[in-house]
């Protein structure tokens, strides 16, 4: 997880890496961190007046050319090198949403969930409820010792990596991670200069994405103390286990 911002703010990010689903590292870190890192420094360099599809093509030559040099299996891209991002352009005036980050614009909300997340959130929903009914087990006794229900759904998740950054399928979801990106799967989020707008750019860590970081967090807090495990309220692919969370979470707000 990464918040970016260049030194002359031209550009404000919030990247989120993939959460890891497999024990495979990259030079020692988890191939979420090291995208999120990759991407921030593509930022960093990154010419004030770039366009949308020339951050992404930068961002794919930076994986690839990693790739090339640690001599990667192109097999372990399923569980490689992806990140999601929501970024703001100050020269361009537009807000860049590139996957399932989301972001508040003048109080209105954008966001991507992925529809196979959902499907197989509601899979993990079932396997539970029917584990638990056989097993005679309450939630909080269900879900003790480890997730089993995630767990089930865990290689579905690894799976349908397949349907990244494509469209000819309804399951279709854009995730940096070294292929184009259709733009029928990236939204373009226009920021009107002549009014003074307030900005929320935020990873899909919050359920609730209110106008304020302490808002955001009191929703989240009070779905947790009511529904630890994301089955009944907000169904999850995975709940809140041993965390803080079910997910990492940034926020960062800002004027312009």
């Amino acid at each position: 997880m990464r918040i970016s911002s260049t030194t002359q703010t031209n550009f404000i990010a919030v990247i989120d890496g993939e959460s890891a689903k497999s024990s495979i590292c990259f030079d020692g870190q988890a191939p979420g961190k090291l995208a999120a890192q990759m991407i921030q420094q593509v930022l960093a360099d990154l010419h004030p007046r770039a366009s949308w599809d020339h951050f992404i093509q930068e961002v794919n030559l930076s994986i690839q050319d990693y790739y090339a040099l640690k001599q990667t299996d192109p097999k372990l891209k399923a569980v490689g090198l992806q990140a999601v991002a929501v970024v703001y352009s100050r020269q361009r005036q537009e807000i860049w949403l590139i996957g399932d980050c989301q972001a508040l614009v003048g109080g209105q909300h954008y966001s991507q969930p992925r529809p196979a997340d959902q499907i197989l959130a509601h899979m993990r929903r079932l396997i539970a409820y029917t584990e638990m009914r056989i097993d005679h087990k309450a939630p909080d006794s269900y879900f003790a010792q480890e997730d089993s229900a995630h767990l089930q759904v865990l290689p579905w998740l690894v799976r349908t990596s397949e349907f990244a950054n494509r469209t000819d399928t309804p399951y279709g979801y854009a995730v940096l991670n070294g292929d184009p990106i259709p733009a029928d799967l990236i939204q373009i989020i226009p920021v009107d200069g002549k009014d003074s707008v307030e900005i929320v750019l935020a990873s899909n860590g919050y359920p609730e994405l209110a106008p304020s970081l302490e808002a955001s967090e009191s929703q989240l807090q009070a779905l947790l103390a009511q529904d630890p495990h994301l089955i009944n309220q907000y169904i999850a692919t995975r709940g809140q286990g041993q965390f803080a969370s079910f997910d990492d979470r940034a926020y960062v707000r800002f004027r312009v």
